[in-house]
This record gives structure tokens, sequence and C-alpha cells, in this order.
């Protein structure tokens, strides 16, 4: 016994309701943070972090540059003054010239010992500033962590929830027997958000875009017995019930 018109419109409202569930998932799915802002931001943090790094060790490397610069010299000048008062030295000349050498390692010296403190403050500030980078990197490497937990166990979720759609939908589609109208419904649907039709409302309104409609259309749609459309959003209009 071939179905009437009415009978397949409140198959097609049955079978837009398990296109909504599915629809909704879909879209809850999509709205998901799947993590890939919190990707980009540790990919950010770990490059600086690197830079921080890099930049550190480059600083510590300068301060064992002039302490072994400092060392160099410091070992020159007690050389310098171990000849001097040794009595092994003992022309004039000699001895002015040893005593100016000594006091210019003096200097030396001493213009070192600045270079050391300034490169050692220098490279603790580098270290400093790469240690605190590592802990933003490792910080927000676990942010990145929670939000792609969340979204892959919703994921999960949501997939399970469309897959345990798709026999209900087989059969929704079964249920209406006029092919001419599911082409028409599918149609609708891909260009109208996934809702291909909707029940007038107690008010005349469209189920879909809630406009009142005409109240010839209305009570046409109500009844079923032909295939109306919604005057404003195009969707197919069903009896309620």
């Amino acid at each position: 016994m071939s179905k009437s018109l009415r009978d397949d419109l409140l198959s097609l409202l049955a079978l837009q309701a398990v296109d909504s569930q599915i629809e909704k998932a879909k879209a809850t799915l999509a709205a998901t943070d799947n993590g890939s802002a919190a990707l980009g931001v540790y990919n950010t943090k770990k490059k600086e972090a690197e830079a921080l790094r890099t930049l550190a060790i480059k600083a510590q490397s300068e301060q064992k540059d002039t302490e072994l610069k400092l060392e160099t010299i410091e070992t020159k000048r007690k050389h310098e003054e171990k000849r001097l008062y040794s009595g092994s030295v003992t022309g004039s000349r000699e001895l002015e010239n040893l005593q100016k050498e000594l006091d210019m390692l003096v200097r030396q010296k001493d213009a070192a010992e600045e270079n050391v403190l300034l490169a050692m403050d220098a490279a603790a500030e580098a270290v400093s500033l790469a240690e605190i980078a590592e802990k933003e990197q490792l910080l927000q490497a676990s942010r990145f962590k929670k939000v792609r937990a969340h979204y892959e166990a919703r994921h999960k979720e949501l997939t399970a929830e469309i897959e345990s759609l798709k026999s209900p939908r087989i059969a929704a589609v079964a249920e209406v027997s006029s092919a001419e109208l599911l082409t028409r419904y599918e149609n609708i649907r891909g260009k109208k958000q996934g809702v291909g039709c909707a029940p007038v409302g107690s008010d005349d309104s469209c189920g879909a875009c809630h406009t009142r409609i005409n109240t010839q259309a209305a009570d046409a749609g109500r009844r079923g017995e032909s295939i109306v459309f919604c005057e404003h959003c195009g969707r197919i209009l069903t009896p309620a019930h």
C-alpha cells in the first residue's frame, strides 16, 4: 500500500530530526578546540627558548674567555713580579722596563677583572632568561597536551555518536516513499545549513526560519496534501504531527 503525501512529509520530518542530530554533533566537533592554536603558541615558545638558550651558552662561553684572559694576565704578572724581586735582573734599565711591564700588567688585570664581572652578569642574566623561557615552554606544552586530550576524547565521543546515527538515518530515509520529495529535501538541506524541511507552527510560522507565512500556505503545509515551500527560506513545510 503506497503512503500518502502527508505520511511521507511526516517521515521526512522524522528524517530531519535524525539529520539535525548528526549536524549538531558535526558542528560541536568542528567547534571543539583541536589544540592547533595551543600548538602554535608552544612552537613559538620553543623557538624563543632555544634562541635564548643559545644566547646563554654564548654568554657563558664569553665569560670563560674573559676568565681565561684574566688568568693568563695574572700568570704573566706573577712571573714578571718574581723576576723583579728574585735578584736575577740587576741592570737599572732592565729593572725599569720590568717595572713598566708590571704596571701595564696590573692595569690589564684590573680591566680584565672588570670584564669578567661584566661577563658574569651578562651570562647570569642570559641563563635566567633562558630558564624562564624554558619554563614557559613546558607550561605551554602542558596546556597543549590538556587541550589535545580533551579534543581527542570529544572527537571519539562525537564520532561514535555520528556513527550510531547512520543506521537510524538509513531507516528514516527508507520511510520516505517519494524519491522526488527526498531529492528536493536533500538539495534544500545542502544549501540551508542542514535543514531541508520544517513543521508549520501554531502561529503560522516556519519551524526553521520562524517567519510568519501566509495563511493559505500554512494551512496547506499543515494538511500535507501538497508540497509547500516556505516563502521566506524555501524549505519544505510539513505537518507538525
